[in-house]
């Protein structure tokens, strides 16, 4: 592969790496606008539900995309075949937290304190993380080694 493929590779999962990390900040925010609304009298049950459920279907499609991209370039990645099962199990407890668990969340109510969903949604989020991090740093390596 010429060493300009395997720059891209690298650095477009270096991105959604970058993006997920602070998607959690992005999601602290908006519940804390929902509920600060909340508190002044408005009541966005309904915008609640439709951004989260938005947010499932963008962030599902977006995992559909990188499973995909993942597939693509698992071959370039210098990594042994348990690791690559690990990030491909990281990366499918992602697409469930952002898809059917965050559907499940659009129907609680915004909250400050942890809950049982919120809680599964962080843990598997941390392992989709962990897994495209992994991916990105044997992207890494293969483009570090190429001549």
């Amino acid at each position: 592969m010429p060493r300009i493929a395997l720059w891209n590779l690298f650095f477009g999962f270096a991105l959604i790496c970058f993006a997920a990390a602070s998607g959690a900040i992005l999601a602290n925010d908006l519940s804390n606008a929902f509920l600060d609304a909340h508190e002044t009298g408005r009541n966005l049950t309904q915008d609640w539900t439709l951004t989260l459920q938005s947010s499932a279907h963008g962030h599902t499609n977006l995992f559909g995309m990188i499973h995909i991209a993942l597939g693509l370039t698992m071959p370039y990645a210098r990594q042994s075949h348990r690791l690559r099962i690990g990030i491909t199990g990281g990366l499918t407890l992602g697409a469930l937290a952002m898809g059917p668990f965050m559907i499940w969340r659009s129907f609680l109510p915004p909250a400050r304190h942890l809950e049982f969903n919120g809680i599964l949604i962080g843990i598997c989020l941390s392992f989709a993380l962990a897994a495209l991090a992994a991916h990105t740093a044997g992207l890494w390596q293969a483009f570090a080694r190429r001549e």
